[in-house]
């Protein structure tokens, strides 16, 4: 009977010890899941990636174009800035892309759609590396930055982000309907080939 009471006691204690330390790592893990608002802080990182202006994938673009065209949509280049960044709150880290090699795109259905009438629009920005393991490299970095806090972490605005070839693909819109239209595309420039000659 005592050395059950004992490995009672012992067994209680055991449990009120290791309870503070599950309270410790749930501290831990919340301070994980920033969000937008959190975002810089004193613990933020900054990671600047360079874009480098180099041949275009024209086929690429120009099937893309075609595309949207034969699908009603009108696609134009607009003036890119030399900039772009994009907040990751699971590594809490702010990514800066730079350089001369960003172009920027927009597209705008020519048709209306639903009940309530409204055109579909997305916007298209293009990062260009110097090679294929450059342009790999840094969408992973991307991609876990535009898919951290569920996708959520940059504001409620849907994105998604591809890459083919030495370019990486980040495709955005302003509402959740058009979401269909970002998916459709950035898996048409994910999915591209092009042709070899005979």
């Amino acid at each position: 009977m005592k050395k059950s009471l004992i490995m009672a006691m012992i067994l209680l204690g055991l449990i009120g010890c290791s309870e503070p330390q599950k309270n410790q790592d749930d501290t831990q893990n919340k301070t994980k899941n920033l969000s937008f608002a959190d975002m810089p802080n004193e613990k933020t990182v900054f990671e600047v990636i360079e874009a480098k202006s180099i041949d275009e994938n024209d086929a690429l673009l120009v099937a893309l174009q075609t595309q949207l065209l034969k699908d009603q949509f009108e696609f134009v280049e607009k003036e890119s800035g030399r900039s772009w960044s994009e907040n990751d709150c699971t590594n809490n880290k702010i990514i800066q892309v730079k350089g001369d090699g960003i172009r920027s795109y927009s597209a705008e259905s020519l048709v209306d759609v639903g009940q309530e009438k409204v055109r579909p629009d997305f916007s298209l920005l293009v990062f260009a590396f110097e090679d294929a393991q450059q342009a790999e490299k840094n969408f992973i970095s991307l991609k876990t930055a535009v898919e951290s806090d569920n996708g959520f972490c940059n504001g409620k605005s849907p994105e998604t982000i591809v890459h083919n070839g030495n370019e990486v693909f980040y495709f955005t819109t302003r509402a959740e309907m058009f979401r269909p239209y970002i998916d459709q595309y950035s898996k048409y420039v994910e999915d591209f080939k092009v042709e070899a000659p005979h």
